[in-house]
């Protein structure tokens, strides 16, 4: 598992864990034995460094391994410049083939990559708000030209990263038909974290952590996108994947891309509500509701018949549980950030 220590990757290796798999996680840094320490009761769990997944040799990595789950990528907001735009994408895209060709070369092939709603939809999202229906059938369209562009936002680059990352590992499938590659598309994905949280950086239940932060009454916070899922659904997702057959010959290769998303939005303002009624003493650290922002038209549904077919979800995490239990566990975490 690339990128071990991440917030959706912590809860696939729990998940893998707990499903009797015997699991190695690449992290950077300090973070190998901050792995190394947090699962040390597990005797399946060891961690190793790699530095840089677009560069590093994953040799050691590789040895004994039966699949790869590559879920290490950039997240929005982590970069500022053009020059660590650039680098990102380059992360992005060419950590994802370093992975693929590295791992081919040592007789795997067996892949689950983690992808995102966002390649679904052009870069600025636009699709999501034309009520659409969208499905594993939907590609963005972007370049790399496009995405430094000046004046691209974060989120913009991140989402058009993830368009080029599963392009580009699809098209390595077709030079290497032997490879049996599936793709999990969450969007912003919530729910209470594994690994113990940093003040410095959230991840995605940070967007959450934003309507208990600040003084009572000031505007709601701006949403970039209600489309959601919990982290407990996306890491079931990974591993159901990963114990797919490989499909039959000629059968198109993308049957293996899922879309995973709650059918049901979660809105900053339903969000705010549930919260000023279920966790009154949170209440002097919630927004007004007073003026709240409206999406940019009507929100697209998301098809998940494949993933309920497939890979058998048939259900998702309710989204007044996972507000609840992410909050619950931003709170407690507050207490370790003195």
């Amino acid at each position: 598992v690339t990128g071990a220590s991440g917030y959706i990757a912590a809860h696939v290796v729990q998940k893998l864990l707990e499903s009797g798999y015997r699991v190695r996680g690449t992290a950077r840094g300090k973070k190998v034995d901050f792995l190394r320490e947090f699962w040390k009761a597990n005797p399946h769990f060891e961690a190793v460094q790699i530095e840089d997944i677009a560069t590093s040799d994953f040799t050691e990595a590789l040895k004994d391994v039966d699949a790869v789950l590559h879920m290490a990528s950039p997240l929005a907001g982590t970069q500022t410049v053009e020059t660590t735009i650039k680098a990102s994408i380059i992360s992005a895209i060419e950590g994802t083939l370093n992975v693929l060709r590295q791992a081919t070369a040592q007789g795997v092939t067996k892949f689950v990559l983690t992808s995102s709603w966002a390649s679904l939809v052009d870069p600025d999202a636009k699709q999501g708000y034309e009520g659409l229906t969208l499905s594993e059938k939907d590609w963005g369209k972007t370049s790399r030209e496009d995405l430094l562009q000046p004046g691209r936002s974060d989120m913009y680059v991140y989402s058009g990263t993830k368009i080029l990352a599963e392009q580009a590992a699809w098209e390595f499938t077709k030079e290497h038909p032997e490879v049996d590659l599936a793709t999990i598309c969450p969007p912003f994905v919530y729910g209470p974290p594994i690994l113990p949280l940093s003040n410095s950086f959230l991840g995605t239940p940070g967007l959450l952590y934003q309507l208990i932060v600040g003084e009572a009454g000031r505007p709601l916070p701006y949403q970039i996108s209600p489309f959601w899922v919990d982290v407990r659904d996306v890491a079931l997702a990974h591993v159901r994947a990963l114990e797919l057959p490989p499909l039959p010959q000629g059968a198109d290769r993308q049957e293996k891309r899922f879309l995973i998303a709650s059918p049901v939005a979660l809105t900053f303002d339903s969000a705010v509500k549930h919260l000023y009624d279920t966790r009154p003493e949170l209440r002097k650290r919630l927004p007004s509701l007073e003026e709240v922002s409206q999406f940019p038209g009507p929100l697209s549904k998301n098809d998940t018949t494949r993933a309920k077919e497939v890979l058998g979800i048939t259900e998702y995490v309710d989204w007044r549980k996972t507000l609840e239990e992410t909050i619950d566990a931003l709170v407690e975490a507050e207490k370790t950030w003195a």
